[in-house]
């Protein structure tokens, strides 16, 4: 799988480095294309929702993307991820994966019995919580979630630094968990050491190009 251009599409530049190195890491000869609007997020916010207008600019970039030659795209913006899953596969000829929809088909195949999601923000928490019950209620999954929020994650962070914040928080939260998923793309660094301690650790970035790679191995 050489010479492959891979596309991600951002709201928020925190994301980019974790998902291209994913993409690296599962795909070390490929190309990384980033494509960044970074006032996505703070307008939906100013706006209360993602407005139509808004809607279209995130598909703008995904049609700037597959018209680039892309070879697979990924939104890595939790909030505009309905903006994938109402693509025509058929017609864009190439995946555009939703930014956590492949982790959360790996956590329905996982089916945990308890799980602990782990967010920087309330909103984040709370957004992926509800998208991942319902992806588990879709399942006929019996998985019980709690949330942790880690404030201090919200912040730009070395790799060490993150790593301290989320750990700490985890074995103070205590209780046993049969894995953790790490709700944000910035919070995706964190995932290697963090499994090394607490077991199974699914991050968005990780998952995402799992699926690419899934996805282009079953078309060859």
């Amino acid at each position: 799988m050489t010479d492959r251009k891979f596309a991600l599409i951002s709201a928020t530049p925190l994301a980019i480095a974790p998902a291209a190195a994913a993409i690296a890491e599962t795909f070390p000869d490929a190309t990384v294309w980033n494509l960044l609007d970074d006032r996505l997020l703070a307008d939906a916010q100013a706006e209360g929702s993602i407005t139509e207008p808004l809607a279209a600019r995130m598909d703008q970039l995904i049609e700037s993307a597959l018209g680039g030659g892309a070879d697979g795209v990924i939104l890595t913006c939790s909030q505009y991820g309905q903006r994938a899953l109402v693509r025509d596969a058929s017609a864009d000829g190439v995946a555009v994966l939703s930014a956590d929809g492949p982790l959360f088909d790996e956590v329905v195949a996982l089916a945990p019995h308890r799980l602990l999601l782990v967010a920087s923000l309330e909103s984040a928490a709370t957004d992926s919580g509800e998208r991942l019950r319902a992806a588990i209620a879709a399942a006929a999954g019996s998985t019980e979630i709690e949330t942790l929020v880690v404030p201090a994650a919200a912040n730009p962070l070395t790799t060490d630094a993150l790593v301290a914040a989320l750990e700490g928080a985890i074995a103070e939260a205590g209780g046993h968990h049969d894995a953790i998923v790490l709700a944000q793309y910035s919070l995706a660094p964190a995932a290697p050491a963090l499994a090394e301690r607490f077991g199974v650790v699914l991050d968005g970035p990780a998952a995402a190009a799992r699926r690419l790679r899934a996805t282009l191995e079953a078309e060859a």
